[in-house]
């Protein structure tokens, strides 16, 4: 009996339950790839994700369907192996090897998860138009809120802000209307009044749209400071004072408000209270305001702590992040977690500005920014500390994650990262 080969076999078991080439399978990876290099990192227009549901409809079957979404969500996410090493390592939580294959397996399972929606909810080949048009809908939508969309990173929803800039909620809507219209698997007669109708309402918002001017005298410092070695009391004095002069260089400069990186002044403790008076009695008393990004404790046993943006000197408030970063930062029930702020939060204000907060890991994602498609804020402040990825697509991704929710919201960004 003549042995068929290991790879013919494996074709022909796909071809007879699939019913199709393997052809179609490459054709469909391809295009999910494609289109998060061209509307990510190095690409950067989103319009490119109407393509997805477009191939998305015209898949033959739940796996070609699963196989494009798969290979979209690991291509955006291809930097969770490299940023887990480089984390756990740098702190030592986890030895190099180990914060890898950990890495691995979120970026794993991250596609596993988010492709997921998209393969259940494929309608079959005899469904209706308007049947492709809600399930692509509700794909998006479970995809970017909880629970899912707590790593709802690369949604296609982001669309929304390339076609209808400033048009908040409603941008929103119309922008699922046209994943919806792009999705569908024919174009008959009244889809192609759908989208010219989507069209024409794109046209009028960028008509309508002009770039928002940030406040004056407001400066987001970026920082190269690199980790924070908390471990002694001289490690967290000299970051201190290399922060404080880098305060009283952009207040010596005629800075209304300063805006300093997430996590930049660490864990606050009342030793820095003590270090950090002068600065700001100072900047109090010039109408200067200081936005620092920091952590607070809130209990010791087990330690919890938030992950904040403070607002001192001539101002006050306080900004907690709704969403850090799972498995770095959020780790419920371990002995060190941090704690996830009230999603209600109202806008700060800053300097008599309304403004909507981002800290990090919230740049890549919607639901946080709830707020800001219902009330437009004066200004969107992003803080950002990258000090594990800058030379990889991440930042770059991340930047125009907030930039979108910035741009459907019609406000002007501003952010400080740290690397």
């Amino acid at each position: 009996m003549q042995k068929i080969p290991l790879l013919s076999r494996v074709q022909a078991v796909v071809v007879l339950q699939a019913g199709m080439p393997l052809s179609h399978y490459g054709l469909v990876a391809v295009t999910g790839i494609m289109a998060a290099l061209l509307a990510w990192y190095p690409g950067h227009d989103a319009l490119v994700l109407l393509a997805l549901p477009a191939a998305w409809s015209k898949s033959r079957g739940r796996l070609a369907c699963f196989t494009l979404w798969a290979a979209y969500y690991l291509t955006g996410a291809r930097d969770i192996p490299v940023v887990c090493e480089r984390f756990f390592a740098g702190y030592h939580d986890l030895t190099a090897p180990v914060a890898f294959t950990l890495g691995i397996a979120c970026w794993l399972l991250q596609a596993l998860v988010l492709a997921l929606p998209w393969t259940i909810l494929k309608p079959g080949p005899a469904a209706s138009a308007m049947n492709h048009a809600w399930r692509v809908a509700l794909a998006a939508l479970v995809v970017t809120v909880p629970p899912i969309g707590i790593i709802g990173w690369l949604s296609p929803l982001q669309v929304a802000s390339a076609l209808y800039p400033g048009w908040r909620l409603a941008g929103m809507v119309l922008g699922m209307a046209a994943l919806g219209v792009a999705g569908l698997p024919r174009w008959t007669r009244k889809v192609w009044l759908a989208g010219a109708l989507l069209t024409a309402l794109s046209m009028c918002a960028h008509w309508q749209w002009t770039p928002p001017d940030s406040p004056v005298r407001w400066t987001a410092v970026n920082t190269a400071l690199g980790r924070f070695d908390q471990s002694t009391y001289p490690s967290l004095y000299a970051r201190t004072l290399r922060l404080r002069a880098v305060v009283e260089r952009a207040s010596a400069g005629g800075a209304r408000v300063v805006i300093l990186p997430e996590e930049i002044a660490g864990l606050w403790r009342p030793a820095m209270i003590l270090w950090w008076r002068p600065d700001i009695e100072r900047m109090r008393a010039a109408g200067q305001t200081l936005v620092i990004g920091m952590d607070i404790g809130v209990s010791t046993t087990p330690f919890r702590y938030t992950d904040s943006a403070v607002v001192t000197g001539a101002g006050r408030g306080r900004a907690d992040s709704r969403q850090p970063v799972p498995v770095a930062l959020w780790r419920p029930g371990s002995r060190t977690s941090a704690a996830r702020g009230d999603v209600g939060q109202a806008f700060l204000t800053i300097a008599g500005r309304r403004a909507a907060m981002s800290l990090c890991y919230e740049d890549l994602l919607w639901w946080p920014h709830w707020r800001t498609l219902l009330d437009r804020p004066d200004i969107v402040i992003s803080l950002s500390n990258g000090w594990f990825d800058a030379d990889l697509a991440l930042p770059e991704i991340q930047q125009q994650g907030i930039a979108s929710v910035a741009r459907l919201a019609g406000a002007p960004l501003l952010r400080a990262t740290n690397r």
